[in-house]
């Protein structure tokens, strides 16, 4: 198992923005460490025989052209938002400025 010690799981939380308690921080090290091996093994699956390829699911998909499009029903548009301020649709902050 791979060795992830306490300092390591706290700088994950940190960067996830979570915060975790001692206790939680020696719960989950062995948890997290799992994780990480679990995804060591990848390193040992032999891929020499598989084509390149971006994306495994190409295969029959259509997909809609990438258009604008104007919407007929401004109004009723408006009313579905919470929050509107001509010409822009308020929305909650997700991201803070640190």
């Amino acid at each position: 198992m791979a060795s992830l010690q306490p300092p390591d799981v706290l700088r994950l939380a940190e960067t996830a923005r979570i915060s975790l308690t001692p206790g939680e921080v020696e719960e989950l090290a062995p948890k997290i460490g799992q994780v990480v091996d679990w995804f060591g093994q990848l390193q040992t699956v032999d891929l020499q025989s598989m084509e390149p390829s971006i994306r495994a699911d190409t295969g029959g998909v259509n997909q809609r052209n990438d258009a604008p499009e104007t919407f007929e029903n401004r109004e009723a548009m408006i009313r579905a938002v919470p929050a509107f301020d001509e010409p822009y649709i308020k929305v909650p902050k997700v991201l803070d400025k640190e």
